[in-house]
């Protein structure tokens, strides 16, 4: 008989549980939470930003209306058309100084437009010394006509802005202008600098709801009673929960995904929303982090005040000093074979000059400097003013505290007879006459060569309006460079190293700049369809969250 063996089986002994890595632990215990805390604070902000900033390009570019034109013309100057000299026309109307004289055309005649001591334009004409009543309102008035190819439209208003309005904003740059709104279906406003006659802007009503909408959704206009450092501050809070909540989102579907718990049971499967919310946010997450992230740069960077408008030239010509006239001066050398169309008052050195602008033949503009007493030519004008006057505003900045001579004090136009302080705009005061400068700003020997610029680039774009003008570089910490307007003796742009670094951030990750390759269609398109993936991820996660 055989024998009756028995096997008892052994109970299989489980397999020690791997402890859980500390990223799982911190991801389960932690970034869910906060992900889903960062969205609900943000979700407003970032559907109001997603909206607006899928509206820009139609708003700047697709959807903006047209003009007939863009810029001013300036028919050649002719000794025959300057038949009474400017200076028996000062004498004439009780004008001993002027800050400027320049020859303009309205109507078909040619008036001198001559700036007075206190700011005030004022029109005369060429052929007979005769003041046209009303003349500035007149000349912005003909411009704006001019511009859009209207002869016939009444002229529902006309004001002159001397601060930036609702709808003339601080990133038009160009002030004291007139806002030339004609009686039109489309309520077409033309915004004109007179004093330099071009254009600062124009509006009809579609573009202005636009932009007024744009500035509520985009810049949170509706801040704009809180003081600037509190509205900037907001904004640069709510930018930097919306890049923390992306970059969250990243680590957490994007690096740790493989490391996230399995659903428990069926019950617990992602369902179809979800999916979607991961999926699409994958996609435009790296999107909104690099939005949010040159934004919160973009705002950190306003800090620092914009100092342009800190300082500027402004000079007194006494009458007796346009010993030579205008008409004269055209005949002087290259002058005679080149027309004359613009002409100005500069003071270089201390001394009077007429800063005279012709076209060579191959339409790049000629700039000459002819002594207002002798005719003499100044070797070089262009440059030496601009040097000048780029030394003055370094000094300037670098010894004021930032806004201290903002342009709003009506009685820093008095102070800056010749000097570097902006004039004030808001009133029109007599001047009080200062000593002119008996020679020029002594020279830095940190100044490189001045450049001169005609188009807008690099890091100094469209934004800054004024064209052309003088790259001066100066060496020191930062590397700033002041870029000036020798036309107006005014500071259109001071560029440092943080303002380089903080533009080329905004430049690439904000306006996707890297695509003007493909053209600005493509580049707007791509930027349109960016905004577009992040509100539907947002709109998505807020679905979520209501649905919890």
């Amino acid at each position: 008989m055989a024998s009756n063996q028995y096997y008892i089986k052994e109970p299989a002994v489980a397999a020690p549980t791997r402890p859980a890595s500390p990223v799982r632990r911190f991801v389960g215990r932690y970034m869910y939470r906060w992900h889903r805390l960062l969205g609900l604070l943000t979700v407003v902000p970032v559907v109001l930003w997603a909206l607006s900033g899928l509206s820009h390009p139609l708003m700047s570019n697709l959807l903006r209306p047209t003009i007939a034109h863009e810029t001013v013309p300036a028919p050649p100057l002719t000794a025959a058309a300057l038949a009474v000299p400017v200076a028996q026309v000062l004498a004439w109307h009780h004008l001993p100084t002027v800050q400027n004289v320049r020859v303009v055309w309205a109507n078909k005649q040619a008036y001198y437009q001559v700036t007075t001591a206190s700011g005030k334009l004022r029109y005369f004409g060429t052929a007979d010394g005769r003041e046209l009543p009303g003349g500035d309102r007149a000349y912005a008035e003909a411009v704006a006509r001019y511009l859009l190819a209207d002869s016939t439209s009444a002229v529902a208003s006309a004001e002159r802005l001397t601060r930036y309005t609702a709808d003339y904003k601080f990133i038009n740059r160009l002030l004291p202008v007139w806002k030339i709104t004609f009686a039109r279906p489309d309520g077409m406003a033309v915004f004109i600098e007179t004093g330099h006659s071009r254009l600062g802007t124009f509006n009809n009503h579609a573009r202005a709801t636009f932009l007024w909408v744009f500035g509520m959704m985009h810049n949170w206009d509706f801040l704009d009673g809180l003081p600037r450092p509190l509205h900037l501050g907001i904004m640069l809070v709510f930018t930097t929960i919306i890049w923390l909540s992306a970059l969250s989102g990243l680590v957490i579907y994007g690096f740790v995904r493989g490391k996230m718990r399995q659903p428990r049971s069926a019950q617990d499967a992602v369902g179809w929303l979800r999916k979607r919310h991961r999926t699409l946010g994958l996609w435009v997450a790296f999107v909104t982090f690099t939005f949010a992230l040159s934004a919160s740069y973009h705002l950190w960077q306003k800090f620092t005040p914009d100092r342009r408008d800190d300082v500027a030239r402004v000079s007194l010509f006494a009458a007796k000093d346009l010993t030579i006239p205008l008409a004269g001066s055209l005949a002087y050398g290259d002058l005679a074979t080149l027309p004359i169309t613009q002409v100005s008052l500069a003071r270089v050195g201390g001394q009077p000059y007429y800063r005279l602008v012709s076209k060579a033949a191959d339409g790049h503009p000629t700039v000459q400097y002819r002594s207002t007493r002798d005719g003499q030519l100044l070797p070089d004008g262009e440059f030496r003013y601009a040097a000048e006057l780029g030394q003055e505003f370094m000094a300037k900045l670098n010894t004021t505290v930032p806004g201290a001579a903002s342009a709003t004090n009506p009685e820093s136009l008095s102070a800056a007879a010749d000097c570097c302080e902006a004039p004030g705009l808001v009133a029109e005061t007599k001047t009080t006459i200062g000593t002119p400068a008996a020679s020029p700003a002594p020279a830095q020997a940190n100044l490189a060569s001045p450049e001169l610029v005609t188009k807008f680039a690099g890091e100094y774009g469209f934004v800054n309006k004024r064209l052309p003008v003088v790259k001066l570089a100066f060496a020191g910490a930062g590397h700033p460079a002041l870029y000036v307007e020798p036309a107006t003796g005014r500071l259109a742009a001071y560029v440092t190293d943080d303002a380089r670094r903080e533009g080329l951030s905004f430049a690439v990750l904000h306006k996707f700049f890297l695509m003007d390759w493909a053209g600005k269609t493509v580049r707007d398109f791509v930027a349109m369809f960016s905004a577009l993936g992040v509100l539907v991820v947002t709109l998505y996660g807020l679905v979520l969250l209501l649905r919890r």
